[in-house]
């Protein structure tokens, strides 16, 4: 998985308050361990929020970001698009005749992800990935991708770089367009809908 970017300021205020909640947490323990007397080494005390922090960070970006809850008040604005993902594509290497299936996992976190991709004929995953919240169009999920053809592919293809620019819409469905770089030279649509999340 990697980082991504987004234009949602969530990532500063939900920093600031889990910092704010670290502090508060170490400055807890600090009084529970002076009233009942136990002292401990320089090393443990001094690191103390920052290991709240962290703890709190990781605890965030990979559990509690998913609730609900925070993004039906506002707190959040990234939307939840881990899960599997089923669709197709069309393709202007065949001039856009026939729809090919494609099966897409997404993994995601708060602060990181990874798109996988996989058809009949190649296997594709993120390098580079953002995910816009304030759209004209709504949510929309870009990055650059490296795909990877099967042994059985057609000989013309060959490792390539793309890029992919999806909308998300209705809670469920992740549809927009792609094109690929030098080698492959093309393009098309691309149509999902998830599955499992």
């Amino acid at each position: 998985m990697h980082a991504y970017s987004t234009d949602s300021g969530e990532r500063e205020r939900v920093l600031f308050g889990l910092a704010l909640l670290a502090v508060g947490a170490a400055w807890s323990l600090s009084r529970v361990l002076c009233a009942i007397h136990v002292a401990v080494p320089w090393w443990l005390d001094a690191p103390s929020t920052m290991g709240f922090f962290g703890i709190f960070v990781a605890v965030f970006d990979r559990y509690v970001w998913r609730a609900r809850v925070l993004h039906r008040i506002g707190l959040l604005e990234v939307p939840v698009l881990d899960g599997e993902w089923r669709g197709h594509i069309v393709s202007s290497f065949d001039d856009h005749k026939k729809p090919r299936e494609v099966r897409v996992r997404i993994r995601q976190t708060w602060m990181r992800i990874v798109v996988l991709l996989s058809s009949g004929t190649s296997n594709s995953h993120t390098l580079a990935a953002a995910i816009q919240v304030h759209a004209p169009e709504g949510a929309v999920l870009s990055y650059e991708y490296e795909n990877q053809p099967q042994p059985d592919a057609v000989k013309t293809m060959e490792i390539h770089l793309g890029t992919a620019r999806l909308v998300f819409a209705d809670g469920r469905v992740l549809e927009g367009f792609y094109y690929s770089g030098r080698g492959r030279q093309e393009h098309g649509s691309i149509h999902l809908e998830r599955v499992r999340a």
